[in-house]
């Protein structure tokens, strides 16, 4: 379904970084998992997943956001470390709506190093969600995009992921979703895994919306188990949407960061818990 693109803010938006795999503040934990904060103008905060634990609810107490009072949350697929942290969530009086897609709550797997089979489903206990099957606009000018297609020679993230213990489906994931935010600056992209790959995301985006190019890009890439082609794919699609910024976390891994670091001529920063950015 396309996207009608009618404005934007003309106002300061914030993208905090609750939670992610590593910290940018002493005071601030860390674990496996991403959770944002989005506080738009008149007072509107949306949350994008929810990490591993109940972590994220302490980092946002430190850095003053009550996430109790955000307008829903949105899912960017159904992993345990995005969505780890949603009972302590409700526990934290929570009351929001909850967006994912329809698959976000498949059991799936993922393949250890010693060759066995470790759940990674989503495994809390929510009754409000609410079925995004291609995209929905959130607020004024916020989107979550989702049912993302996969191009025939394209990177897509499914390494070692699988919808059987006994691992012989491969998990395309396909409830993987990123969110656009349509900021004074240009648009944003916000990430989660973005298992579909980053081709693929941006290309759909540029099918459904029209937009071509963008001035941020914001979280996961999952690049920490992909190769050298994958990495100059991934940056060679970020120069074709030519963003100011680029701020790879979570599952970008730290080889992966130094590659885009080195490689590409725009901004690239550090994602952490603590991380903020103003656009």
């Amino acid at each position: 379904m396309a996207i009608e693109i009618t404005g934007k803010y003309t106002e300061p938006c914030r993208i905090s970084v609750l939670c992610d795999n590593e910290s940018q503040r002493t005071d601030l934990g860390k674990e496996w998992g991403l959770s944002m904060a989005l506080e738009l103008p008149g007072d509107n905060l949306w949350l994008w997943d929810c990490s591993a634990s109940e972590l994220f609810l302490k980092n946002a107490s430190a850095m003053n956001i009550e996430v109790s009072k955000a307008k829903g949350l949105a899912i960017s697929h159904g992993h345990w470390d995005h969505t780890g942290g949603m009972d302590a969530l409700m526990d934290a009086d929570f009351i929001g709506p909850v967006y994912a897609h329809p698959d976000f709550a498949n059991k799936r797997y993922t393949k250890e190093d010693n060759g066995s089979a470790k759940e990674a489903s989503f495994n809390c206990e929510y009754p409000g969600t609410i079925i995004v099957r291609d995209n929905v606009e959130l607020d004024d000018g916020l989107f979550m995009i989702t049912e993302i297609p996969r191009r025939d020679g394209l990177f897509e993230a499914t390494k070692d992921l699988f919808l059987d213990q006994e691992m012989t489906q491969v998990d395309h994931v396909h409830d993987d979703a990123f969110m656009l935010l349509m900021t004074n600056s240009g648009p944003v992209v916000i990430l989660g895994c973005c298992h579909s790959g980053l081709a693929n995301s941006l290309y759909h985006m540029r099918d459904i919306t029209g937009i071509d190019s963008v001035h941020a890009i914001l979280g996961g890439l999952h690049l920490y188990v992909a190769d050298h082609a994958e990495y100059e794919e991934t940056a060679k699609v970020i120069e074709e949407f030519n963003p100011k910024i680029v701020s790879p976390g979570h599952c970008t891994g730290k080889d992966g960061y130094k590659f885009l670091k080195q490689r590409l001529s725009c901004t690239v920063l550090p994602m952490g818990s603590g991380s903020v950015y103003e656009f």
